[in-house]
């Protein structure tokens, strides 16, 4: 439940609540993903929490503001492309998470992968998310998961995860 307006949790909110500090490691996250996106274009947008969880965006075409992360990854996505993609080489359709990945960055993340078309379903010890380009569902984990995965529909899913990896500050890329 939101402590703001009273509304049931987003799933965002569901798999990383916006304690103490939530709002500025979502910020690390996004602009982690910003700095290496496949477009030019959203290597120079900006992003700062809004009280309330909305988003200001700043780009050099102007100053957007969004009411929730998924809305501020939709504005993105559509503007200037997908904030990640798939490497066409990887044909992988599972890939194991690394243990420990930080909640806000995979729900930066999930975000990302949903409004870039893709359709997956993470599994962690807290709980099973299911992303698609239309709706994103959060659930309880199947008994006995002994490993945190990602399954992706398409193929590319050790190259999505390795978005991830650069979501939560583990991995840097040089993409120019």
């Amino acid at each position: 439940m939101c402590g703001m307006c009273g509304s049931a949790a987003t799933w965002t909110e569901r798999i990383a609540p916006l304690d103490g500090g939530g709002a500025i490691r979502r910020q690390r996250a996004l602009t982690a993903l910003l700095a290496n996106a496949p477009s030019p274009r959203l290597r120079r947008v900006a992003a700062a929490p809004w009280p309330g969880g909305g988003w200001r965006l700043t780009a050099p075409d102007g100053l957007r503001f969004a009411r929730s992360l998924d809305e501020a990854v939709a504005l993105l996505t559509g503007r200037y492309g997908p904030l990640v993609a798939a490497d066409p080489g990887d044909a992988s359709t599972t890939a194991c998470l690394e243990a420990g990945a930080s909640p806000h960055a995979l729900a930066v993340w999930a975000a990302a992968l949903r409004h870039a078309g893709f359709t997956a379903t993470v599994t962690t010890a807290r709980f099973t998310l299911t992303v698609s380009p239309a709706d994103a569902h959060v659930a309880a984990p199947p008994p006995g998961a002994a490993h945190e995965t990602v399954r992706v529909a398409a193929a590319g899913a050790r190259s999505l995860v390795r978005y991830l990896e650069i979501a939560d500050g583990k991995q840097r890329t040089n993409q120019s």
